[in-house]
């Protein structure tokens, strides 16, 4: 790989828990072992910090500072995107933003050059408005609508800050067209296609009976109740669920006994699930879905809703079945579709899909990009 002679910064907008948007960071950190690294907030351990960070630490927000930060900073609204535009970034030539929230939104200048990657453009202040005040109780609900408003309005100000965009979408994409009025490039996120792999001989499934999975946070959009609502009616059928967050308690109350949630799982533990699953189900609205390819890598097909980044990442009858509404009906139908097709599904085939998401693509892809946005005298050695 070639140095660069830029002072470069990539601004992520938290670093809380390992997710999709975090996996894209370490291969952009991986494609800038150079680069300084900031964030509003950081608080991952060292294992983590390891993993995803290869030992490097953010340069953080006064948000850091402040009690209960990592549990209550959704909550945060009106400090959020105040705090990112304190960062004194003047000094860098090239600013990459990882963002899904305020990360875009950081101050550059003029004879910068700033390259976002847009894992989405805000939900709650764009697509997920409603469903964010729902969860608030009645009186502080005007206030909060309020404030997704303001963060709104100056969402779509910064925008034009931003000089390139890449969208790990086509959905994506179109989102930030629709919002922004602006283009950009289709970077799908990576997978890590050494790590999930096929299972190996003498390999033994985590579980005795054959089983469907989910992994996902248990949280109101992933619509998680949704699956184990269609796997109630179809007893004949074992779901396992792994992940945690704020529904998993009401999800283990509504679930029938063909039903079971691992909660946290490490890494190593959720592959193993993957690669014996006869399926990953999955019913969210997800503007990639990493977890899809994941599975496929493990050359584990999956049942999915034929929305979103799933369009992009699920092949219809050759590594999975997509199903067609996010109902409870619907999933049962996908699922009884698959059964059905079961034998015809081929590990090989479903892990060659994945292999075009590989980690080595998706550093090159980005990398050929942002050379292409800057100087190259200046740039590279």
């Amino acid at each position: 790989m070639r140095k660069s002679k830029m002072k470069i910064a990539i601004v992520h907008d938290w670093l809380i828990s390992i997710g999709g948007a975090e996996k894209v960071l370490k291969e952009i950190l991986n494609v800038y072992p150079e680069a300084d690294l900031y964030c509003l907030l950081d608080y991952f351990k060292e294992p983590e910090r390891k993993l995803i960070l290869n030992g490097k630490k953010a340069k953080t927000s006064y948000l850091q500072q402040i009690p209960g930060a990592k549990k209550y900073y959704r909550y945060m609204v009106p400090f959020l995107f105040r705090a990112i535009e304190k960062f004194d970034l003047k000094d860098y030539n090239l600013v990459i933003s990882s963002s899904h929230a305020v990360a875009k939104g950081v101050v550059t200048g003029k004879d910068q050059v700033h390259i976002c990657y847009c894992h989405t453009p805000i939900r709650y202040v764009w697509n997920m408005k409603k469903t964010y005040l729902q969860q608030i109780p009645g009186k502080a609900r005007k206030i909060a609508g309020n404030q997704l408003n303001r963060l709104q309005k100056w969402d779509l100000v910064t925008a034009s800050n931003v000089d390139h965009y890449i969208a790990n979408s086509r959905f994506v994409a179109d989102r930030i067209l629709k919002n922004y009025g602006k283009q950009s490039k289709v970077i799908h996120p990576p997978v890590d296609i050494d790590f999930y792999h096929l299972p190996e001989a003498g390999d033994v499934p985590p579980r005795p009976k054959p089983y469907y999975l989910i992994v996902s946070r248990l949280v109101h959009y992933k619509r998680v109740d949704l699956i184990v609502e269609a796997f109630n009616r179809m007893p004949d059928k074992n779901l396992v669920v792994v992940g945690e967050g704020p529904q998993l308690q009401d999800l283990e109350k509504k679930a029938l006994e063909n039903i079971s949630f691992t909660g946290f799982l490490k890494s190593e533990e959720v592959r193993q699930y993957m690669q014996h699953a006869d399926a990953m189900v999955l019913t969210a609205i997800e503007d990639f879905g990493i977890t899809s390819l994941e599975s496929q890598a493990c050359g584990t097909p999956v049942v999915a809703f034929n929305f979103g980044g799933y369009k992009e990442s699920v092949v219809h009858e050759e590594t999975g079945v997509l199903f067609n509404s996010q109902t409870v009906q619907s999933i049962i139908n996908g699922v009884e579709a698959f059964t059905i097709k079961k034998d015809q599904f081929d590990p090989i085939q479903i892990r060659s899909h994945a292999l075009l998401f590989s980690t080595e693509r998706f550093r090159e892809y980005t990398s050929e990009f942002i050379r292409s946005k800057i100087e190259p005298s200046e740039a590279f050695v």
